[in-house]
């Protein structure tokens, strides 16, 4: 198969796993993209390669894959998918069923650290709110009151989460 991020393979996994793909979760999928910097063309083209292929093969893939990386980027994977089950109000028991085989079964995580994870991604995405994406990558630069000029605070802290 061609080199796709597991990232991607999962969530085509996800959002295709109860049948329909609920416009919440594309939303939140383009936030995935937005944090990891991630070309929006290419992944939408994936996608649509993903979707001529078997997802049992994409799921093994994707397992094989994932035993390879660190526990932290695990975790960051599976907080993803968490998020992007539940962005539309309701995780329905097919993603369920995939998130649980993904985390117990096969990689033996724990569960509080995804929750813990999840939180984090959430609170950190929350910024890209209501932000065109050309603002996404601008550093705030404020005027000091007093002179008038703009003063750079350099950039601001952020939460790393490698892939």
């Amino acid at each position: 198969m061609k080199s796709i991020s597991v990232n991607t393979k999962l969530y085509y996994l996800l959002t295709y796993a109860d049948g329909e793909v609920h416009e919440k979760e594309k939303e939140m999928g383009e936030r995935m993209l937005l944090h990891e910097t991630k070309d929006s063309s290419n992944f939408h083209a994936q996608i649509d390669f993903l979707k001529t292929q078997d997802d049992s093969i994409i799921l093994e893939e994707s397992i094989g894959e994932l035993l390879h990386f660190t526990k932290n980027d695990q975790v960051n994977c599976l907080a993803w998918m968490c998020l992007i089950a539940n962005a539309d109000g309701f995780m329905d028991k097919n993603e369920w069923a995939l998130i649980y085989n993904l985390y117990h079964k096969e990689l033996g995580l724990d569960l509080k650290e995804i929750t813990a994870r999840q939180k984090e991604l959430h609170q950190f995405i929350r910024q890209y709110r209501n932000i065109p994406e050309a603002a996404a990558s601008t550093t705030f630069q404020p005027k000091n009151p007093i002179t008038g000029k703009t003063t750079n605070h350099g950039p601001t802290k952020s939460l790393a989460f490698p892939m």
